[in-house]
């Protein structure tokens, strides 16, 4: 059992946490792609991590069947939280058939995917993109996996257009780190001159969640149902993470009713 003093101390520091959060203003607004953007039960990310992303390994690195494929794949994700930057370090270690080069996960992901299938235009989050852009809101994307590759997402969704091209972030911009490190998180907010405690991060992961939090940002979690990248890699709820979040919703168009106080900042 932990000693009074330790708990007064840790008592302490989250009080000081709360009380920095509340007194900053938020003006930056970073959103995970994949089962953030779009629900899980679209399917889109079965697809791009089930038979696409084997197929690229037979194409583009040599594998002899999927089956083979997949199972490295899944290994080195659960490990690093990112096909690119596992493919990377497999490359490195000479576990690869032939080897892995940064853009080429990015290139076939673009071009393979069905997003028109699985990814419809989201009008209904557009009106409120639109709206929080009006507000003055930095609106920033940050995705582990290729930059591409969320660039086509978006521009499945309709989305696009809410967002500068250099506030668009891959997992290849803030490597060798990234999500769940602090690191990663930290590279994306100096690269748009945001502090943490004045910006809000709209996560799947609760892993990722922990470590936004623990950095001083707020946080909405997205959670329709258990499944997606977030069963792969068994990110599953702990006790106390509850508190770690501002509004939890099923789907990003919930957002509005959910966190209304986003939409109470004047307009600059």
């Amino acid at each position: 059992m932990r000693g009074l003093p330790t708990l007064l101390r840790l008592a302490t520091s989250r009080g000081a946490l709360t009380r920095t959060m509340a007194t900053n203003t938020v003006d930056t607004l970073i959103f995970d792609v994949d089962d953030t953007l779009y629900p899980v039960s679209s399917g889109f990310s079965k697809h791009r991590n089930g038979p696409i992303v084997a197929r690229f390994m037979v194409d583009e690195l040599g594998f002899e069947s999927e089956a083979e494929a997949l199972a490295l794949r899944d290994e080195v994700f659960r490990v690093t939280h990112s096909t690119l930057k596992g493919l990377t370090l497999a490359s490195q270690e000479g576990r690869l058939p032939k080897p892995f080069e940064e853009p080429m996960l990015g290139e076939y992901w673009a071009a393979h995917c069905e997003f028109d299938a699985y990814l419809p235009r989201n009008n209904e989050f557009r009106e409120q993109l639109a709206e929080l852009q009006e507000l003055g809101y930095k609106l920033v994307v940050f995705s582990n996996a290729p930059r591409k590759y969320a660039r086509r997402c978006l521009d499945s969704l309709g989305l696009r257009e809410f967002f500068r091209d250099d506030f668009i972030f891959g997992v290849e911009d803030v490597m060798p780190a990234c999500k769940p490190e602090a690191a990663a998180f930290q590279t994306v907010l100096d690269a748009v001159g945001a502090d943490a405690a004045s910006s809000v991060m709209f996560e799947d992961s609760l892993k990722n969640i922990r470590a936004c939090r623990a950095l001083g940002m707020r946080c909405v979690f997205v959670e329709e149902e258990v499944g997606g990248e977030a069963a792969l890699l068994g990110d599953a709820a702990k006790k106390g993470d509850a508190d770690l979040y501002e509004a939890k919703v099923r789907r990003i168009a919930d957002l509005k009713k959910a966190a209304p106080w986003l939409w109470e900042k004047c307009k600059v």
